[in-house]
């Protein structure tokens, strides 16, 4: 792995002396076309892959875009809402979000004004994306490295696999593929929503592909969207 820092190569140690927690989270990797872009100014990262663009997770303008959409439209109507069991005047859950990624769902989420918000991700990459996206946008969540597996319950948890490409439409921008050659199918993810389901007071919300088969049994119900569908087990 490789690391830039303001346009020059840095090495391991150098990383690790500037961002210790990050770098204990990728001591271990070897992937010898991966480089960490770091922005000298914001200390922002960005994960470069083989011939891919650059990815990053731009906070602002994510929750800037669900702030302006919102102040249009109720998000209780949101399909993501609906499936956390969100309504006028019940107190706001504490919700982990068990496959952070891109935080594309962490962030509409937190855009509900949540409790509390926890991100978990696995996979070590991404996870010092999300951890450095969490620290410099001043972000009010908890991060956790690894599979959920904590004694701490949580009032809902979502939990959004990676699947294989069913549907083509809604295939991932190609920039996005990077993922899904970095990460690869969650081959453990019906293990993992089963223990996870133990931690969920309230229920677990699992996302998928509207043409995917349930990951676990029937749910109690399930919230449908354009492309995909919530299955919440209560």
């Amino acid at each position: 792995m490789q690391f830039e820092l303001g346009h020059k190569n840095i090495s391991y140690d150098n990383f690790l002396e500037l961002f210790p927690e990050e770098g204990l989270i990728v001591k271990d990797i070897v992937h010898s076309d991966v480089c960490l872009i770091i922005d000298e100014a914001s200390r922002s990262f960005s994960l470069k892959y083989k011939e891919f663009n650059p990815v990053k997770i731009d906070v602002k303008n994510i929750l800037d875009k669900h702030k302006y959409f919102f102040t249009k439209n109720s998000f209780y109507k949101d399909p993501l809402a609906r499936a956390l069991g969100l309504k006028k005047g019940k107190e706001r859950p504490d919700v982990l979000d068990a496959t952070a990624g891109m935080m594309g769902d962490s962030l509409l989420m937190y855009s509900y004004g949540l409790r509390s918000l926890t991100c978990a991700e696995r996979n070590p990459l991404v996870a010092i994306l999300v951890l450095n996206a969490i620290k410099v946008s001043n972000l009010d969540v908890n991060f956790h490295f690894g599979s959920y597996n904590c004694d701490k319950e949580f009032d809902v948890i979502f939990f959004d696999p990676m699947y294989d490409v069913i549907n083509k439409k809604t295939a991932p921008k190609k920039e996005m593929e990077i993922f899904r050659q970095i990460v690869g199918k969650d081959q453990d993810a019906k293990e993992m929503a089963s223990n996870l389901k133990l931690k969920a007071i309230e229920r677990l919300v699992i996302k998928r592909s509207s043409k995917a088969p349930f990951l676990l049994e029937a749910p109690s119900h399930t919230i449908k969207g354009k492309s995909t569908s919530y299955d919440v087990y209560l």
